[in-house]
């Protein structure tokens, strides 16, 4: 949806006919529901369930700027552990059994 918007006001800023200030201040108004949106998922992402180590096997919530910042494939995260202090995928599990 923020992606929509982003596109939608990004494409009107560039085919309609109006004032270069006002191109700008419509792209600069479609980034900030899309950054607001992208922050959302990401502590959503953060919060919902755990990450297992995948050296060590503990599960832990890390903290939203290790979220942020770990390379990524889907749900699985190249973090450090905060038990065994290595680097690994660490992939998103619901449950800590």
């Amino acid at each position: 949806m923020v992606s929509a918007i982003l596109l939608s006001l990004v494409f009107v800023a560039s085919y309609v006919q109006m004032e270069d200030w006002l191109r700008v201040l419509l792209i600069v108004i479609g980034f900030i529901p899309f950054i607001i949106g992208i922050a959302w998922a990401i502590r959503i992402e953060q919060k919902a369930g755990y990450y297992e180590c995948g050296k060590c096997g503990h599960k832990y919530v890390p903290t939203y700027s290790n979220v942020l910042w770990a390379m990524h494939m889907m749900r699985t995260r190249y973090m450090k552990c905060p038990n065994c202090n290595k680097k690994s995928w660490q992939k998103k599990v619901i449950s800590k059994k």
